[in-house]
């Protein structure tokens, strides 16, 4: 075998080693799961069930978010006003995607709807719930101190076939970690998730 020949078979494993050694030994992402059940059982507590509204279906849009936030990381507001995230943390999926699945979940189990389904299922709905995810970060005082989870939520409830606006919504909830560490944050996110959505509900049963 000649040497050029050599060198061509060579040159596969030589990218081969010098794209191993492109990997960083940064710690693996941890991945956290928002749960509004743990957070708050009552905030998902079966609704009283108005008789106009028993046997309606909804369909239930993917949240829009505010820019920063329709993404995994999981975001970090600075008293200065700077947008960041945190280190190796994320949340299992996009925002807007987990929230939708919450959100499902939720009406669901209040037992106001025939069905509950996404906007994109091959079924029809007579009501869509649309919902913006305004905040939805740790925000970082000039004080100091662990962080507070602040969650804002916009929503319209209305018909799908006439475009008729039934209702607005809006929630807001702010809940301080009990620490300046990951678990202690997620768990103020949850709590600040569910309260957020037992607003909501009560609003769509108006």
């Amino acid at each position: 075998m000649n040497s050029r020949s050599m060198t061509r078979m060579l040159w596969p494993l030589l990218l081969l080693t010098g794209c191993s050694g492109l990997r960083t030994h940064e710690p693996a992402a941890q991945i956290y799961r928002l749960n509004v059940t743990e957070a708050s059982p009552a905030a998902v507590a079966p609704a009283a069930v108005r008789p106009a509204e028993a046997g309606a279906t909804l369909a239930v849009s993917r949240p829009t978010a505010a820019s920063g936030l329709d993404i995994e990381r999981i975001a970090v507001l600075h008293s200065d006003g700077r947008l960041d995230y945190y280190a190796a943390s994320r949340w299992a999926g996009n925002l807007p995607d987990v929230l939708q699945t919450l959100l499902i979940d939720a009406q669901r189990r209040s037992g106001r709807w025939r069905a509950v389904l996404t906007d994109a299922s091959a079924f029809s709905t007579e009501q869509q719930l649309q919902i913006e995810v305004r905040q939805f970060h740790a925000e970082y005082l000039a004080a100091g101190g662990p962080p507070s989870a602040h969650v804002v939520l916009e929503g319209t409830l209305g018909r799908r076939s006439s475009h008729e606006v039934l209702r607005t919504l809006h929630a807001e909830a702010r809940v301080t970690a009990s620490a300046d560490r990951m678990l202690p944050v997620v768990v103020a996110f949850n709590a600040a998730l569910a309260e957020a959505m037992k607003q909501l509900d009560a609003q769509m049963t108006r």
